[in-house]
């Protein structure tokens, strides 16, 4: 009786401190389950700690991801994660999404730092600054879509991902930037900078560009060429010159904000944030807006030294 005994003991630790663990083990998403194909199917009789054994397969299993359903037992192993493009999910009360632990949303070999959606009626400015809010360490917090993570635009998101990295720009290794503007989960032009020895507003910066699908822009000149752009609305500017509204020169700009005081017709959209670009391969007159578009989504990614970011 005592070893009996001895032995639930036992086990009650073990889950106890699994339990207290499991933070440090993976990343949950409650509500979501992956419909693409599972790389297998494991059932569990339906319990509180169900959903650790199904973690724990996972990880043996060295999976991508798994969703477990909470009143059935089954635990689906898969190898993509929610966020991939190639994912498919249903939203259900009754399923748990599950990750092993990732500190970092990383996309093609580049480390994602913020992932701007178009229309949120979210400043993306102040969500840059802002130090005390990120969305990882670990990644996939409750609190956003799973479209947020996602290269795929069409996916529905109603807010910005930021990482922590932004927080600690100067401690965290930052080698290279790149910053993407997307429509229609394709990219459409995109600006890659030296980012070494930078703070988070200084490597945007024409003195940095390395390489760009815009051809002119390490021989031109500029009125505005920085995140901080031409307060108070016009962020993450680059911007040959001002001559009248048709007759703007530029490249991109966010318009992050509509205080009805604008005098262009290109940015006194009702709904901000937009990302306006031109879609040549030069600066373009913003005009009637013939060679410009409005994008989805602007991203900014990094690669970091070998060291890199190990928080």
């Amino acid at each position: 009786m005592k070893t009996h005994l001895s032995l639930m003991q036992l086990l009650f630790l073990m889950v106890v401190v699994a339990a207290e663990k499991r933070q440090e083990l993976y990343a949950v998403a409650r509500g979501y389950r992956l419909t693409n194909p599972p790389m297998s199917t494991v059932g569990y009789k339906p319990s509180t700690w169900s959903a650790i054994w199904c973690l724990r397969h996972c990880l043996a299993s060295y999976c991508a991801s798994a969703s477990f359903s909470k009143t059935k037992g089954i635990c689906e192993l898969h190898n993509v994660k929610l966020y991939d493009s190639t994912a498919t999910f249903m939203e259900s009360n009754d399923w748990v999404y599950l990750e092993p632990k990732s500190d970092v949303l990383t996309w093609d070999g580049w480390t994602v730092v913020l992932r701007a959606r178009s229309d949120t009626r979210t400043s993306i400015y102040a969500a840059w600054l802002y130090d005390a809010v990120y969305m990882d360490h670990p990644l996939l917090p409750p609190r956003l879509k799973p479209g947020c993570f996602s290269s795929n635009t069409s996916r529905p998101c109603d807010n910005h991902f930021r990482s922590k990295i932004v927080s600690t720009w100067e401690t965290a290794g930052v080698q290279l930037v790149k910053v993407v503007l997307m429509k229609n989960s394709r990219v459409r032009s995109e600006i890659i900078f030296n980012g070494t020895g930078t703070n988070k507003l200084s490597w945007f910066s024409p003195n940095r560009v390395i390489n760009s699908t815009w051809t002119d822009l390490t021989t031109s000149s500029f009125k505005y060429f920085s995140i901080k752009g031409h307060p108070s609305a016009r962020r993450f500017a680059i911007i040959h010159d001002y001559i009248s509204c048709p007759k703007d020169l530029m490249w991109m700009v966010v318009i992050d904000g509509n205080e009805k005081s604008h005098v262009c017709p290109w940015d006194n959209p009702e709904i901000t944030p937009k990302f306006l670009y031109t879609t040549k391969p030069e600066m373009s007159v913003t005009g009637n807006l013939t060679d410009f578009e409005y994008g989805d989504a602007m991203v900014i990614l990094v690669k970091l030294h070998s060291k890199g970011y190990e928080e």
